[in-house]
């Protein structure tokens, strides 16, 4: 009775502790979107540079995703966590020293850290609870998701009074001290997982792997591209700076609620093809409703935004449920997002790249609907109940 009490107790600090974690994961990037205008002009940066402050985390997210594996394997997934935690704090701080270099520097190592965080948490989900892995991926999702709008909603007001941009970056940097203190005691439990010898097959070699990694990426790069361009978009159409701002709140907002559902319907469906599908189909009416009718931008901006969440719930669930162990999660979800995060960041580029050449918006978002298209595609063979 005290056994079963006890390891309740241990399952629910880690389930806390893992949401916390999760909080933190987009938070620092989120809170730095509002604040560039004062950043730039307190730095003296080009909107170059601001530029780069926002694709650089996205490119640590597939660039360090191996090097992220290969610490959870050396250090463990727990301190390797926690490491993580410290890494954003520290980050967070660089951040606030004057001068350029210094604010690249601090991006980039937050940037690592919430990669570690990227990779190593559906490790952690696949390991502590594989009877509630749908579950505990929703409310990670929904953690990751919800962190990001409530760090982006807080930073400007923030910014506003006596702290200034340097101190609002701190205090959405001190939500991962807040993670790292209730993460910190999982460092002293062991658990038991089934051993996969180093030099095991590749997930690479498997179809599946390359199916989602085809997921995330286009994921990824639609919704970065969205994320970037939304509004200038909006603007060019004749839509005021409010309610383009308005789309983009409700772009963020509602992927809170299918982040959640997601991942739990995807767990209790033996075959997630269908759901896959139907995730790339809702992306693809989204975009395409925003070419042929953008006088109704905002129903385009909330069917987006279900899809943007129902799609980073689908990717990471699947990554959970087609690996067969911790061990296979830590190196699928490192792969995965190494290819997907790298087409992710190439999004608001080649968005941009391409209205420059069009000299237009229709031909970008056909581009993003092709994405969507290809997203279904993929959804469709990796819904296969098929284990890498």
């Amino acid at each position: 009775m005290l056994l079963d009490r006890s390891r309740h107790t241990a399952g629910t600090t880690t389930l806390i502790g893992v949401v916390l974690l999760a909080l933190n994961l987009r938070a620092a990037i989120a809170a730095l979107s509002p604040l560039l205008p004062d950043v730039q002009a307190d730095l003296g940066l080009s909107n170059v540079t601001a530029g780069l402050l926002t694709t650089l985390p996205v490119l640590c997210f597939g660039l360090f995703a191996p090097v992220a594996t290969l610490l959870g394997r050396w250090i463990g997934g727990r301190p390797a966590l926690l490491a993580a935690m410290v890494g954003i704090v520290l980050g967070s701080a660089v951040r606030t020293v004057p001068g350029m270099w210094w604010m690249l520097v601090g991006t980039v190592l937050i940037g690592i850290a919430i990669t570690i965080g990227n990779v190593l948490v559906p490790a952690v989900v696949k390991q502590d609870f594989a009877l509630r892995q749908g579950t505990v991926t929703a409310l990670t999702t929904a953690a990751l998701t919800g962190g990001a709008a409530l760090a982006a909603g807080v930073a400007a007001p923030l910014a506003q009074t006596a702290l200034g941009w340097q101190g609002a970056q701190l205090m959405v940097g001190g939500l991962a001290v807040v993670a790292a203190v209730v993460w910190a005691p999982q460092l002293r439990h062991r658990h038991t997982t089934v051993a996969v010898p180093a030099g095991g097959p590749s997930v690479l070699t498997s179809p599946v792997t390359w199916a989602l990694a085809t997921i995330m990426g286009t994921q990824s790069l639609v919704y970065y591209a969205l994320l970037a361009w939304l509004p200038a978009l909006l603007r060019d159409g004749g839509v005021s700076a409010a309610d383009a701002g308005l789309a983009l709140g409700l772009f963020n907002l509602l992927g809170i609620a299918t982040a959640v559902a997601t991942p739990v319907l995807a767990a209790r469906l033996i075959d997630q093809r269908r759901l896959g599908v139907a995730v790339g189909a809702v992306w693809a009416a989204g975009l395409a409703g925003l070419l042929v009718a953008p006088a109704w931008y905002l129903l385009w901006a909330a069917v987006t935004g279900l899809a943007q969440g129902a799609g980073i719930g689908l990717a990471l669930a699947l990554i959970v449920l087609r690996a067969r162990n911790s061990q296979s999660a830590r190196r699928l979800s490192g792969t995965v997002q190494f290819i997907g995060y790298l087409m992710g960041a190439a999004g608001p580029l080649l968005f941009g790249m391409l209205y420059d050449a069009s000299a237009g918006w229709s031909v970008p978002l056909a581009a993003l609907v092709l994405a969507s298209v290809t997203m279904a595609a993929a959804g469709y063979r990796a819904g296969r109940d098929r284990p890498v």
